[in-house]
């Protein structure tokens, strides 16, 4: 030990360097094992939505513990420094008001989990698939393929409907026929197809009925039930289907119209 103090004098400029580069090595070790441990909580069941959120916390928390250490070293009085930010935490809280606001929403969207990675919702103008919540903001991507990064509050303080949370799902399918036609063949062209098609459940019951009187025609809605993950392919299939059995059966799907009746002096 005394000859390593030959070479590194104690309180030293090089002393407090290395005791720097001791601190800033144990911060990124221990970032580096927390991702590992985190990985493996993931592959056994924690969701991907929520890793962002959980590292970014332990990572910035280490990075103010590490500074305070930091100052400390190079003998600057962090009591003093602390006292300070203690004073000045309103007007720093009302500076970094929309920031904190942020943090919190975070926190909780991780804790009451309105949603997991790969779920599909909307909230106000915001639609996506989750990506991840991160300490500040959260990730989602469109089906159009667009990346979009919402602050975290948005979300907390608006309604969010999750289209994936729930197994199954109702699909609606809503069609016009004229009103020369015959509604008990309609239905049967319609309770055919439903009694095809394996994908619709049985539980609970499908039901077909007309669903209003239009102006032009008679609107005939189809409710079947559907896994969650088949509902997309199910819609745009039976929108197309529906077209062609009615032309097969002769239904005539009307377009907007109105009867003009000239009176004559």
């Amino acid at each position: 030990m005394d000859k390593i103090r030959e070479y590194i004098p104690e309180d030293s400029i090089f002393e407090r360097l290395l005791l720097l580069l001791v601190v800033i090595v144990a911060i990124k070790f221990l970032v580096w094992s927390f991702h590992k441990v985190i990985g493996r909580m993931t592959k056994r069941g924690l969701d991907p939505a929520a890793v962002p959120l959980i590292t970014d916390l332990f990572r910035y928390s280490l990075y103010v513990i590490g500074l305070l250490v930091g100052l400390n070293i190079f003998g600057v009085n962090t009591n003093g420094i602390l006292a300070m930010i203690g004073a000045a935490s309103l007007a720093i809280g009302l500076a970094l008001k929309d920031t904190l606001s942020n943090v919190a929403s975070g926190i909780l969207l991780l804790f009451l989990n309105p949603f997991k990675a790969g779920d599909y919702i909307e909230c106000g103008n915001v639609k996506g698939k989750i990506g991840g919540i991160g300490l500040f903001n959260t990730t989602l991507k469109t089906t159009d393929g667009l990346y979009v990064s919402a602050p975290n509050s948005s979300l907390w303080g608006a309604p969010i409907v999750n289209f994936s949370r729930n197994k199954v799902r109702r699909l609606d399918l809503s069609v016009g026929v004229a009103y020369g036609a015959s509604l008990d063949e309609v239905f049967d062209i319609f309770r055919k197809m439903v009694a095809a098609e394996d994908r619709f459940l049985k539980d609970p019951a499908s039901a077909i009925f007309v669903e209003n009187l239009a102006d032009s025609s008679v609107n005939v809605s189809v409710r079947v039930w559907v896994r969650a993950s088949d509902f997309p392919s199910l819609k745009r299939e039976y929108l197309e289907k529906i077209k062609k059995l009615l032309d097969e059966g002769k239904i005539e799907i009307p377009f907007p119209q109105q009867v003009v009746y000239l009176k004559q002096d």
